[in-house]
């Protein structure tokens, strides 16, 4: 199905519409699994079968620009101001825009070469180690806030939590949070948005901050390595692979503070808010704690903070009928997969008992599943019984209008939330 015109204002980002895009998703999906917009020269994906058939296909799908459109004209608008730095600063900056070409942003064989290195770097183990003390920094987050008062939780918790979590799984010292937070936002500035040229030159300043501090650490750790998980990235090795390269290791800790912290804030602060909708739900999550988890994944499932990822077709090739030719841009829409009735009965509600919880796309699927996965979900799991145990209610103000989300087609979140906590 082709739209000649884009009836709506997702990529204009308006407001209402990036609140909640889903209306629009089950349009294209009633229009078909693909639908070309020719505005935007993209083909969109909007059913959970395919997307799951494109992402175990890496190679004609190339991950050479996961983040869409928006990336590309930011690299173009970044470049030019780039004109009037030093050439250390702009291969930093360029490298960092492009999340270090690891992983996520990376085709096989390099892709698989930088999983088989990193995988146990994040792997289960290393998240238990120091799940106490993430249960600790939740605790005694959500202690510290005032009770009765009106508060913006993203400052309050859902920004400083998982990034205090990041740096102590990363083994860097409390201190730095505030610049893991500067940071985040710059690696994540050009994401389904637009920068003016002042803005530019903030990020890459702050882009040339975040390379130098890690650049150091790893350093300091491939000569004298501990048990943190940036030691693990700076000593990676494997048997049959070509050791990380500095950017490579750079530019993985982009990614983990790019999105690993990111994701966590966007997905607390959307539970909170359906919390603070329904007393009844807070009521059923505080008597029954073991659905914290199972609606941990229902809000994952239904606010995806990654509405989807870009692929580029490396070949001419056909998706359901639909002809893609080579170079096309081909986005994989998981906010409208995870609403697919196809797979999810009654997809637009939150089920607590739903028996499929984990069969949402929020986090990728195949080869490219999301490797910070399992932090995510501990962190928003401490945070969520955190907020249920300290308090008997969560409430919006009176008063409260609608949330502004971040001005963002591909990462969804709350810009702020106000909430009352008693």
């Amino acid at each position: 199905m082709t739209l000649d015109a884009c009836p709506h204002g997702l990529f204009a980002l308006d407001q209402e519409q990036l609140r909640s895009p889903y209306d629009l998703y089950r349009q294209w999906r009633e229009m078909g699994p693909v639908v070309y917009l020719e505005d935007q020269d993209i083909y969109i994906v909007t059913r959970h079968d395919l997307i799951k058939s494109v992402n175990r296909q890496p190679v004609l799908f190339s991950n050479q620009n996961p983040l869409g459109p928006s990336s590309a004209l930011a690299a173009e608008a970044i470049a030019a101001v780039l004109a009037d730095f030093s050439e250390e600063a702009v291969t930093r900056a360029t490298i960092v825009l492009n999340r270090g070409n690891v992983l996520f942003t990376a085709d096989p064989p390099e892709h698989t070469r930088h999983r088989r290195l990193l995988n146990v770097a994040l792997k289960r183990s290393a998240i238990d180690r120091i799940k106490d003390d993430i249960d600790l920094i939740a605790r005694q987050a959500v202690g510290s806030i005032e009770r009765g008062t009106v508060i913006d939780l993203n400052k309050a918790l859902a920004v400083p939590v998982p990034i205090h979590c990041l740096a102590t799984l990363l083994g860097v010292p409390r201190a730095y949070t505030d610049d893991f937070h500067r940071w985040a936002e710059a690696i994540n500035a050009s994401i389904g948005s637009a920068m003016s040229e002042d803005k530019i030159r903030e990020v890459i300043q702050d882009q040339m901050d975040f390379w130098s501090f890690f650049e150091a650490e790893i350093v300091s750790r491939e000569q004298a390595p501990g048990q943190d998980l940036l030691s693990a990235i700076a000593t990676a090795t494997s048997a049959i692979d070509a050791p990380l390269t500095l950017s490579e290791k750079v530019g993985f800790c982009s990614q983990l503070i790019g999105a690993g912290a990111d994701t966590t804030t966007k997905l607390i602060g959307f539970a909170t808010l359906a919390m603070a909708q329904d007393q009844s739900l807070q009521d059923e999550l505080r008597q029954s704690p073991e659905k914290i988890g199972p609606f941990a994944e229902e809000i994952l499932r239904l606010e995806p903070p990654v509405q989807g990822m870009f692929r580029v077709t490396t070949a001419d090739t056909e998706l359901d009928g639909t002809h893609i030719p080579q170079g096309s841009m081909v986005w994989l829409l998981y906010g409208s997969a995870n609403r697919d009735d196809s797979v999810f009965a009654c997809p637009n509600h939150v089920n607590l008992a739903r028996p499929n919880p984990g069969d949402h796309l929020s986090f990728g699927s195949g080869p490219h599943i999301c490797i910070g996965a399992n932090l995510a979900r501990q962190v928003a799991h401490s945070v969520l019984t955190q907020l249920l145990v300290q308090t008997e209610r969560i409430a919006l103000p009176e008063s409260a209008e609608q949330p502004t989300v971040l001005p963002s087609y591909v990462m969804h979140g709350l810009a702020s939330l106000t909430v009352r906590l008693t």
